[in-house]
């Protein structure tokens, strides 16, 4: 029954030789996946002879890979995913560590702060306020303007899934100081947000709902990723983006335990790392943050002006702690989503 409901999906591996399998990738799906493909996929097939396929899945990877360790039957290659939920897969037992010379390879690319245990990094991104200027009384630019709705009226959005940014984004409000946020005062947290949530008109939960709530006008501010920030430009929508306080964050490309194709895997981590080219193809296409930093060399300076990543906007805003996360996952989350529900 389960093997029913997944092959719509396409998660269900293809019956071809060993040489000819496809490499198969779960990411966020629309211009994500296509500037995945531009960027990285079609070289490395045209390279390899790989040829690679995508399962989009966003916000449900880790339910997704846990049913299908339940079921026997693990389908995917690589997982490209949150680092906190990268992390709470490592806790499941889920993935499998970077064989040892490979995370060599790796540190020796991109440098040792890009590569953990399990994955390396992809997609680094910043939480930012947005907002379109041009149907927006007054845009906020930081967490306290955000919260305050008297002064800076409009629709609001935030984004669903996202418990641990707007809990920052709480303390920030509430006027906790960027050094000072870890660890998390959690009940402090949820009184803020208790104030400002019914002043949310819509809570995203894909990348691309979040551009569409914009080009739509269905909001005019709210907190989103900076890459899909980035690309409303491209979209005909005037935004502007504030990274005072933003969260910053990445995902990481890891590579389920039980994983079909692993060996094609682990050539296309060791493949990504050393293209910087893909790199600042990936930029410009989606606005988020590589691990090689020899893909920004040639990026426009408006284009990661724009970028969480870039040196100037991470010293806006807060790196994210994982630990933090790891450890506070099981209490918090459950919390977050029948506060959210409530």
């Amino acid at each position: 029954a389960l093997a029913a409901l997944l092959v719509p999906l396409g998660l269900i591996p293809t019956t071809t030789g060993a040489q000819d399998a496809p490499l198969t990738i779960a990411t966020w799906g629309g211009a994500y996946t296509d500037a995945l493909t531009e960027a990285y996929a079609e070289p490395f097939t045209a390279e390899t002879g790989t040829p690679v396929q995508f399962v989009d899945a966003p916000g449900g990877f880790n339910a997704m890979l846990e049913a299908q360790v339940n079921a026997g039957n693990v389908t995917w290659d690589i997982v490209d995913v949150g680092e906190e939920d990268a992390v709470a897969m490592i806790d499941a037992g889920h993935l499998q560590p970077l064989p040892d010379d490979l995370k060599a390879e790796l540190i020796e690319a991109v440098g040792e702060e890009n590569v953990t245990d399990y994955g390396i990094s992809f997609a680094s991104y910043g939480s930012v306020i947005v907002c379109n200027a041009a149907a927006a009384e007054a845009c906020p630019t930081n967490a306290a303007e955000f919260w305050d709705v008297e002064n800076f009226p409009g629709r609001r959005a935030m984004y669903g899934d996202g418990w641990s940014e707007n809990l920052m984004y709480a303390l920030l409000a509430d006027g906790v100081a960027k050094e000072d946020l870890y660890p998390l005062d959690i009940d402090r947290a949820f009184a803020k947000l208790d104030e400002l949530k019914p002043h949310i008109n819509v809570w995203w939960t894909t990348g691309d709902q979040s551009q569409q709530i914009f080009r739509d006008e269905e909001v005019v501010m709210g907190i989103m990723w900076d890459g899909r920030a980035h690309g409303l430009r491209d979209q005909g929508v005037d935004v502007q983006l504030s990274f005072e306080g933003s969260p910053i964050s990445r995902d990481l490309l890891v590579v389920p335990a039980d994983a079909p194709n692993a060996e094609a895997a682990w050539e296309f981590l060791r493949w990504y790392a050393t293209h910087p080219e893909g790199g600042k193809i990936w930029i410009e296409q989606i606005g988020y943050g590589v691990a090689n930093p020899d893909a920004y060399a040639e990026v426009a300076p408006e284009i990661t002006a724009d970028m969480g990543g870039s040196p100037d906007n991470m010293a806006k805003g807060v790196i994210s702690d994982v630990e933090w996360a790891r450890e506070n996952r099981e209490t918090v989350l459950p919390r977050w989503t029948e506060w959210l529900a409530s």
